[in-house]
């Protein structure tokens, strides 16, 4: 369950230019909860932080074109791209 829901994560970004200013908060909702973020760009790789379950669930996932690694609710988390499902509309990493 919580690969899917990370999955459901990193596929609901959208493409990110790095700005110098603070990221714009985005957000999306899979299975009725709602995922605020910030998405920027670190030494090439995507950089989502944000929470769940009304800030009560905290995340920080690095998103490469291979897979994707991070914290979620403190806990380790870890899994390859083939495992994300895809939301409509919607890229991970430039390019896919």
């Amino acid at each position: 369950m919580i690969k899917s829901v990370l999955a459901a994560a990193a596929f609901a970004l959208l493409p990110t230019v790095a700005f110098a200013e603070e990221a714009p908060k985005q957000s999306f909702t899979y299975q009725g909860v709602t995922y605020t973020y910030t998405s920027e760009v670190q030494n090439g790789v995507k950089v989502l932080k944000g929470s769940a379950y009304n800030g009560k669930v905290p995340f920080e996932l690095k998103v490469t074109k291979s897979g994707v690694s991070g914290t979620f609710n403190r806990a380790p988390v870890n899994f390859d791209m083939h495992e994300v499902q895809h939301l409509e509309g919607k890229d991970v990493v430039e390019g896919q």
